[in-house]
């Protein structure tokens, strides 16, 4: 949770945000803790509480496409991958959602509640990045302010309790947040567990260093389906088809998932227009690269390949786009009426990573990755962007394409391999799947809330 000074200068800036990082964001914070790192729309995703309120959020399975959807199949809910936690002597089941980029765990506070960490020891101070931990506080609690954006975020108090990784024998005492009060748009008993590289991820206090996760398409009918995460030995390949790529670290944002993206194909070709060097990080490490997000359902692309790829995907698909109207999808540029997709043609997408044995790595992509279809207003729009000029990342590459491949994280190794397929099962010896009942967001609202806060 702690953070280096320069961090904190960053904290809702890393990527794409419109607002510019500001110290007053931290120094509003109860110990002036705040994420390190937000991707815009895993930030988006944050805000839309603040408009539309938790109940716009839908918590249920992931169920089977709808049957009169038209045209190729894309994707009608954006998903999140949870995981269930064993806390304190209580045994208390916590559930949390998977985030990869921020190290910071909490969960709602049962009312029995946790172990309080006091605001006058050398643990709060470091946890909290602040030598007068107590402040002008009433008591002695160790006491938190976790912002994730100007409106959203928790407030609580720090804990430290045993904490066991359900289904596995993994298990530790590890720091926390214990939430009192929270703004998050997930309908359900639901807080966030960081997984990045970070001091205070679940990762790093249990001393795991391979986790995996799974998460369902949209278009999954087959009974029993549902999310996983894998941790330790039992994430693991499942197929022989699995691809590797090495993963990659940033001075700068250290915490964060880098991979090394060489190019991207449409229908087997090789886009053109794409500047050498576009994905690549910057040679100090201070920018650039292309970064992995489980918040965040959309995939933001540096600019150039953003016009490469739009470009290309048009002239594949032979209609004309429709201009969005609907505030709920303005943000978006290529966008076709539902209506008139059932006879058309979309193309295939391969994203090229660098392989750990030299070859190229793809990934291919189908239409539910990386295009989204929104009932309400009449539309199915990608689920991609550009990535806002200034920003210190250069591409993030968000859930929606990532559904339906186990992708794996080997944080020794430094790789990332996937592989598509159906969901891995955990082991007898370890490994927990998430529970069955995911929450699941609409894509389209929250793109909406950009157009608030600009």
């Amino acid at each position: 949770m702690a953070r280096p000074a320069a961090a904190v200068a960053t904290v809702v800036a890393l990527l794409l945000l419109q607002v510019p990082a500001s110290p007053s964001v931290a120094e509003a914070a109860i110990g002036g803790r705040s994420p390190a790192a937000i991707p815009q729309l895993g930030y988006e995703l944050w805000r839309k509480a603040a408009w539309s309120g938790p109940k716009a959020m839908i918590k249920q399975p992931f169920g089977a496409p709808d049957k009169d959807r038209l045209g190729s199949a894309a994707a009608d809910n954006a998903g999140l991958v949870v995981y269930n936690l064993s806390v304190g002597y209580t045994r208390e089941v916590s559930s949390g959602i998977v985030d990869i980029v921020t190290d910071f765990i909490w969960v709602p506070c049962p009312l029995s509640g946790f172990t309080e960490v006091y605001c006058a020891t050398q643990t709060c101070r470091m946890a909290l990045d602040k030598e007068d931990a107590c402040g002008n506080t009433n008591g002695y609690t160790c006491r938190y302010a976790y912002q994730y954006g100007p409106v959203i975020g928790t407030t609580g108090y720090i804990s430290a309790e045993e904490v066991t990784a359900v289904g596995t024998p993994i298990t530790g005492r590890v720091l926390f947040g214990c939430s009192i009060t929270s703004m998050v748009p997930f309908d359900g008993e639901f807080g966030v567990l960081g997984f990045s590289r970070g001091p205070y991820s679940l990762l790093s206090q249990l001393k795991i260093s391979r986790f995996s996760y799974f998460m369902l398409p949209d278009d999954v009918d087959r009974p029993g389906s549902q999310s996983v995460v894998l941790l330790g030995d039992d994430a693991v390949p499942q197929t022989n088809s699995s691809l590797s790529t090495p993963l990659l670290r940033s001075k700068a944002y250290p915490d964060l998932y880098y991979v090394k993206l060489t190019g991207i194909m449409v229908d087997d070709k090789t886009l053109s227009g794409i500047p050498a060097g576009t994905f690549d990080l910057a040679a100090n490490g201070c920018s650039g690269g292309v970064a992995m997000s489980t918040l965040s359902p959309i995939t933001n692309f540096h600019p150039a390949a953003y016009n490469a790829l739009t470009r290309a995907l048009a002239s594949k698909i032979k209609s004309q786009p429709v201009r969005a109207k609907a505030r709920d999808v303005a943000e978006l540029w290529l966008c076709y009426n539902i209506q008139s997709v059932a006879n058309l043609t979309f193309p295939k997408i391969t994203l090229v990573f660098d392989g750990v044995d030299g070859r190229p790595a793809p990934m291919e992509l189908t239409t539910a990755h990386y295009f989204f279809r929104e009932n309400s207003s009449g539309l199915q729009c990608l689920t991609m962007l550009p990535t806002p000029a200034g920003s210190p990342v250069g591409s993030v590459l968000g859930s929606l394409l990532q559904t339906g491949t186990h992708m794996i994280y080997d944080l020794r190794g430094g790789s990332l391999t996937f592989e598509k397929g159906g969901s891995p099962a955990a082991s007898q010896k370890g490994g927990a799947a998430a529970p069955p009942t995911n929450p699941q967001v609409s894509l389209m609202v929250i793109l909406a809330l950009a157009l608030l806060l600009v």
